[in-house]
């Protein structure tokens, strides 16, 4: 993947995060789109990149939502790595398989930046509350289904109801 399609993918990631993250509907579906974008990164395999995009990534969701900088760019770094770690050996089965393993990176993204938060500020560990879970789901489920629309048979689909249609 080339620097040029990472930096769109963080640009729109960031473009979706402060749109609907300053939205008022934030609480509805709270999908962090810029781990969705440190993820698409990761897909392609390059451990150095993926570390990159997920610092990059991390210091904008810093910067539009943390008062200390480098809490979820080192979390979206490790997280970027692990993920580009098992996209290299192992074969993700599809969209479910897809939207739980963001599921379960959105929960990893927030117990990291809890325990820093809690080594660097002395505040209180706080885990699993339900809006992490809410935001965990919404992420998985928005990830699967972004995965099931990039790996649907479009053009077949296209072909196919276009001879329906002649028929």
């Amino acid at each position: 993947m080339n620097l040029g399609r990472i930096a769109l993918i963080l640009a729109g990631a960031t473009a979706l995060e402060f749109l609907f993250g300053g939205s008022k509907y934030r609480a509805a579906w709270p999908v962090d789109w810029l781990l969705v974008g440190t993820a698409i990164v990761a897909r392609s395999g390059g451990f150095g990149r993926s570390v990159l995009a997920g610092t990059a990534a991390g210091l904008l969701e810093d910067a539009l939502t943390e008062s200390l900088l480098g809490l979820n760019a080192f979390a979206k770094a490790v997280l970027g790595y692990l993920l580009a770690f098992f996209s290299v050996r192992v074969m993700f089965g599809g969209a479910l398989a897809v939207g739980g393993v963001l599921a379960l990176c959105s929960l990893a993204n927030d117990a990291i930046v809890a325990v820093l938060r809690s080594l660097l500020l002395d505040s209180p560990i706080v885990l699993g509350t339900p809006y992490a879970l809410w935001r965990a789901i919404a992420t998985g489920a928005t990830a699967g289904a972004l995965e099931a629309a990039w790996s649907f048979p479009w053009r077949e689909w296209r072909e196919r109801r276009r001879l329906r249609r002649l028929r």
